[in-house]
């Protein structure tokens, strides 16, 4: 007879964000799982990340609500201006959005995050140093080799492993990703490097331009300051998170920047860049016995902010649903019809974003959003208002999103 959902041997492979917040999920609805993290120690690769409502639901919900709030930082909102003016174009106010959708909206250091979950998990239970390197289907169960020798064999395989996942490699084979013509240039800065009125009047400023925008703000209270852009290029740029970027370069990418941007960007000294790359919209999110979650099912661009929020989500209703069905190929299968319709609007939402942020017609661009028909951060309140621990068994209600040329 085969083994229940609580009887199983679950293992999650990536101790990442998406990773580390399965656990907390499973244990939380008496589901026990290894998590087995190729690098020798957890650590997370990049400045920041946001966490919306939405996501903070469900972390509030597996237990996470007070780690979380001690290392968030709480931003009234992002103040949007126009990159070579410095014009005043919107304000989202995130206290309202927080108080609205009754949950909080956070920014973080990542390292911060990834310490605040894995403090609550039980050290026995993840295993360093174990980079996969073959996964084998073996009817009722799933057998993983390790780069370093060792071979487990679990009833259930959850893939945390991230963009350059090797779980779905082996399932799907490769994705094709294409360059989006567009990169990223990220810096961190010391947040007493920073000018006070460079950030004012939120310290959390968007300024956006004709192929290209940059958000700057403070995470660690005000102890750090977070640069992240982005712009169309012509050029071609590596994927990755840690090529070291020249600062020249990246002043460059922003010609005549208004007064503010401009002390901005003078501060940096050191920063790196990437290139975006889509991968297809899929419903390939995994099979039988083993189930994909987060970047590993659905990478998407950073123009929503909801990278981190759908792998938050994934985590709490993949382990609402394996605690509710007897059976977890049944419970993978109703987790992919609940989250698959959901996580494909977000991702065409993130493309669409960016297509609005870096109109090349300015005028055009305030008229826009000055009568309501336009947004520099999109229409996220469908996305915002979502509640995980409510209607995690419910088909989500997803907006039709067309992705409007660049102009």
């Amino acid at each position: 007879m085969a083994k229940s959902s609580a009887e199983s041997r679950i293992a999650i492979v990536g101790g990442g964000l998406a990773g580390l917040a399965a656990a907390h999920a499973l244990a939380t609805f008496g589901l026990k799982a290894e998590v087995y993290e190729a690098a020798a120690a957890l650590g997370e690769i990049g400045a920041a990340v946001n966490t919306s409502p939405n996501a903070n639901k469900a972390l509030i919900a597996i237990g996470l609500g007070e780690k979380v709030a001690a290392v968030g930082t709480s931003s009234p909102g992002i103040y949007t201006r126009n990159m070579q003016t410095g014009d005043f174009l919107e304000f989202r106010d995130r206290r309202k959005t927080s108080a609205k959708y009754n949950a909080p909206y956070y920014t973080f250091h990542r390292a911060d995050l990834l310490d605040a979950l894995a403090a609550g998990l039980d050290p026995q239970s993840v295993h360093l140093g174990h980079r996969l390197t073959q996964i084998e289907e073996r009817g009722e169960s799933v057998a993983l080799t390790f780069a370093n020798g060792r071979t487990v064999e679990a009833d259930l395989v959850i893939g945390a492993d991230g963009v350059r996942s090797v779980i779905r490699h082996a399932l799907y084979g490769d994705d094709n990703p294409t360059y989006t013509g567009q990169m990223v240039w990220r810096a961190l800065l010391k947040g007493s490097d920073v000018p006070a009125e460079v950030l004012e009047p939120t310290g959390h400023i968007q300024w956006v331009g004709p192929g290209c925008h940059l958000l700057a703000y403070y995470i660690r209270g005000t102890g750090l300051v977070n640069i992240v852009t982005q712009e169309d290029t012509d050029k071609w740029v590596e994927e990755g998170w840690s090529t070291r970027g020249d600062p020249d370069e990246m002043r460059l990418s922003f010609p005549n920047p208004e007064p503010r941007l401009e002390k901005l960007l003078s501060i940096v000294t050191e920063c790196s860049k990437w290139g975006l790359f889509t991968r297809p919209l899929t419903a390939n999110w995994g099979r039988g016995r083993i189930q994909l979650i987060g970047d590993a099912a659905h990478a998407m661009l950073p123009n929503a902010g909801q990278g981190a929020c759908m792998a938050f989500e994934d985590s709490y209703i993949l382990a609402r649903w394996l605690a509710a069905e007897r059976d977890p190929v049944a419970a993978f299968a109703n987790f992919r019809r609940i989250r698959i319709p959901r996580v494909h609007g977000v991702q065409r939402l993130s493309l669409a974003n960016a297509r609005f942020k870096h109109m090349r017609n300015a005028a055009e661009q305030k008229a826009m959003i000055e009568a309501g028909k336009g947004s520099a951060q999109g229409n996220v309140d469908w996305v915002w208002a979502y509640d995980p621990v409510a209607e995690w068994d419910k088909e989500p209600i997803v907006p039709t999103i067309e992705v409007a040329p660049s102009r």
